[in-house]
């Protein structure tokens, strides 16, 4: 989910809060400002049929999902706070870019909601770590008890893992050795979450349909094996273009990842199986005349709630492409300083509220036991009613 924005990822003056161990971990209990005293959960059922909706709120956005969290998270099964970060066994942290204010705003809103507290936890270690801790049976239970020790002192519902440095860190190479290793610790966490009342979600990207593209995918989180002992597999199925300007979630590479997903997991667990949709675009340059200054923009993220705005401000026409259901348009964006300039060429594409229902509405014809928006605070009125509707209608 590498869809932070750029300027707050390089900020120099940073706030750490390193959490080790139990005694750490009661600071963040303390910095959040935040010790939940219900389940949460308490929505009406959905109708037959239907399948609930999850979101990540990542810090970035809860300045901008605060105005909306309040009415949003009514329908939400479960809500993950996405700012914590894994950086060693005993080690969970506290983005160094999250705003304390904000942050516990967001908590004593979400507390309030009928949503369930699922914080996320990423792997922010570097290449190979997390794979060292899982691969030492002593260092990997010490990791569970941290895990669980955390969730405890958040006194959350459930804990959401987003380890991805295995997909796009480590290399290939290291998959047969790590994925058995994952399964291990996947199996010892979920037996003392649900110990203690609480839910494993685990977001993942997907598997592919080997007849369809000759690559099984992001094979080394074993999605079958995981099936049996997690709560939730959302699905990452977004980021299709990352390096290099190209569609978000195209409808045929979502169909195909869920495809090859359903494959991986035996149906028994196909209610277990969330797909993860995005509300936001990507603006890229994609030709430069001139020297830009250092202070020119690369590739930007832009949302389903701002990416009109922009298109106005730039004089972008939007035109829809149906071979992979995006919107898209350029512009020319001039860049200046005292003694450089440049002229951008950028193209922007985006994923709007019709967009989002449909990839939705896959999932839920295969079967699939939810959603999962990406991001709250990136969609607005009309990606939550569309996708309300593709889910619960």
């Amino acid at each position: 989910m590498d869809t932070e924005p750029q300027s707050t990822a390089s900020s120099p003056d940073r706030r750490l809060f390193v959490l080790g161990g139990l005694a750490a971990l009661t600071v963040v209990a303390l910095l959040i400002g935040f010790l939940r005293s219900g389940g949460g959960g308490d929505s009406t059922p959905l109708p037959p049929g239907a399948i609930p909706i999850d979101v990540w709120a990542p810090y970035w956005t809860i300045a901008d999902a605060d105005a909306v969290a309040a009415t949003r998270l009514d329908d939400v099964r479960e809500v993950s706070p996405f700012w914590f970060g894994a950086r060693g066994a005993t080690s969970i942290v506290v983005d160094e870019n999250a705003s304390s204010e904000a942050t516990d705003a967001f908590m004593e809103i979400a507390h309030d909601s009928d949503a369930k507290l699922v914080p996320s936890i990423r792997d922010e270690m570097p290449a190979g770590g997390m794979a060292a801790v899982l691969a030492n049976p002593a260092s990997r239970t010490t990791h569970v008890q941290t895990i669980t020790d955390f969730a405890d002192q958040l006194d959350a519902d459930g804990i959401d893992l987003d380890y991805e440095q295995f997909a796009f860190a480590d290399g290939r190479e290291t998959w047969a050795t790590t994925s058995p290793n994952w399964v291990a610790f996947i199996e010892e966490l979920a037996d003392e979450l649900h110990a203690d009342g609480r839910t494993l979600t685990v977001s993942i990207p997907p598997v592919y349909d080997e007849t369809q593209t000759g690559d099984r995918g992001y094979w080394v989180y074993d999605h079958g094996a995981i099936a049996e002992f997690v709560d939730a597999i959302r699905i990452m199925a977004y980021d299709y273009s990352v390096a290099e300007p190209g569609p978000i979630a195209p409808t045929a590479w979502v169909q195909q990842s869920v495809d090859g997903v359903s494959k991986a997991v035996p149906e028994e667990y196909h209610s277990k199986l969330v797909l993860g949709v995005p509300a936001y675009g990507s603006n890229w340059v994609v030709a430069t005349n001139g020297t830009c200054p250092t202070t020119a923009e690369g590739k930007t993220t832009v949302t389903a709630a701002n990416v009109e705005q922009l298109a106005a401000l730039r004089g972008g026409t939007p035109t829809y492409d149906p071979s992979i259901g995006e919107w898209t348009f350029t512009y020319e964006l001039p860049v200046t300083d005292a003694t450089l300039s440049c002229v951008q060429s950028r193209v922007v594409r985006w994923v709007d509220s019709e967009g989002a229902a449909a990839r939705a509405k896959i999932g839920r014809d295969a079967g699939w036991g939810g959603a999962a928006l990406w991001a709250l605070g990136y969609e607005d009125d009309d990606v939550w009613s569309s996708l309300v509707t593709a889910t619960q209608s």
